[in-house]
């Protein structure tokens, strides 16, 4: 008797692995990159970071005022009623007031102009009366106030940022202000991809009969380059297994990851598994997960290889769940816990228990405040206008049925990635 392959629209397969058990076998099966390079901060955006970094100043480097106004010395402010002071002079940014204050006197300052010797104070000048040479101030104020000291952000020897962060605009900035201008950083990994498919055909070409356009390689394309890895774009490969053979070969032999879309499946020119088995190692290449469940993977050598399903909507959600974070980790990224939230479903959401689903949904608040949730439409793999119209994952677990209407449910937000 022959066994019968179980289908991938089936909701229960005993040989596939649960979504928690393919997270925990791919993210055990991956490490950093340990190859380093020095790069200027200029070219350092979206890096991740090899060694901390120290600062090698103070920041603020000296005592400045927090706001436009009047440096004094506290012991001239007022226990009760008005005090009148001479403004002696000016202190701007970058052009500090030379000299010091006595009892009685004033300087104007600016934000972010050093506070002259003698005052430990600074009063708002929408607090301050002026009249020609002199301000008038309350007793409504304190010393020390609207003045930043010297370590206030952080301190000579500090940490600023720590390896295994991704380097955004605001952690160049930091960079700048304590004057670092080259830094180490983890090698970009490369990923090689394509699709495999008789029917699939490029944008600009003419479509015959069966025939369809490949959207996979864009999607793949454009999370990949989001995420800031260096792509090799491998086309489109027919569903010969020779030639399937031969291009997973050539990926291996200049890339750190593989990605294939199309030919995980059981289908008879479905030979991704077949030929992972000769020439490198299968993981795993079933998951009890909706939509996706045909997601192989494996090395070949020390390759890292992820065969995602054709359906491009599976296509996106395996890469978002599974290769996302692994090129994360082969980036040398300190991990983060994906965000997850609890909304009120606006609709009914039909599910079958077998499989965790991922199912598209658009997040937003209601009049009140409240977080809600409602579907894209029809949830079908094939159906790419439903990850275009969505902004998270509405997640139902595995043993879930259908959802009621108004009921809360788990929601993953997208990053940007898609």
């Amino acid at each position: 008797m022959i066994d019968k392959q179980a289908s991938c629209q089936d909701e229960f397969d005993p040989n596939s692995l649960s979504f928690e058990q393919a997270q925990q076998r791919i993210q055990q099966s991956v490490s950093s990159i340990t190859a380093r390079r020095t790069v200027t901060i200029r070219e350092a955006a979206g890096c991740v970071l090899a060694d901390d970094v120290l600062s090698p100043i103070n920041v603020p480097p000296f005592i400045n005022s927090a706001m436009d106004g009047y440096a004094v010395n506290s012991n001239d402010l007022p226990e009760s009623g008005e005090s009148s002071l001479t403004v002696i002079g000016k202190s701007f940014a970058g052009r500090p007031y030379d000299g010091a204050i006595k009892t009685g006197e004033c300087v104007r300052i600016m934000t972010g102009a050093v506070v002259p010797e003698g005052a430990d104070t600074v009063i708002m000048q929408e607090h301050a009366e002026v009249d020609g040479d002199c301000i008038k101030i309350g007793n409504e104020h304190k010393k020390g106030q609207n003045v930043r000291h010297p370590g206030d952000d952080f301190s000579t020897g500090d940490t600023i940022i720590q390896a295994g962060e991704r380097l955004s605009p605001a952690k160049l900035g930091l960079l700048a202000s304590v004057g670092v201008t080259e830094l180490n950083v983890v090698r970009t990994p490369v990923v090689a991809f394509f699709s495999t498919g008789d029917e699939l055909k490029g944008v600009g070409q003419k479509l015959n009969p069966g025939d369809i356009y490949d959207s996979n390689r864009y999607i793949i394309f454009g999370m990949l380059e989001k995420m800031g890895v260096q792509c090799i774009d491998m086309g489109v490969i027919p569903d010969i297994k020779q030639e399937i053979e031969d291009t997973l070969k050539q990926a291996s032999q200049c890339a750190d990851v593989i990605i294939t879309s199309g030919g995980a499946s059981v289908g008879e020119a479905d030979f991704i598994k077949e030929i992972l088995d000769d020439i490198g190692q299968v993981n795993f290449w079933k998951i009890a997960m909706k939509p996706g469940k045909p997601l192989a993977f494996g090395k070949i050598n020390d390759i890292l290889f992820f065969g995602l399903p054709g359906n491009p909507v599976s296509a996106m959600a395996t890469f978002y769940q599974f290769v996302q974070p692994s090129l994360q980790i082969l980036s040398g990224e300190t991990m983060q816990n994906a965000i997850k939230l609890t909304a009120r479903c606006l609709s009914k959401l039909k599910k079958r228990p077998g499989r965790k689903d991922f199912q598209r949904g658009v997040l937003s608040n209601n009049e009140i405040g409240e977080l809600v949730v409602d579907t894209t439409g029809i949830q079908g793999s094939h159906m790419l206008s439903s990850m275009a119209k969505a902004n998270c994952f509405i997640v139902l677990p595995a043993d879930a049925g259908n959802i009621a209407e108004n009921s809360m449910v788990e929601v993953q937000p997208f990053n940007d990635l898609i």
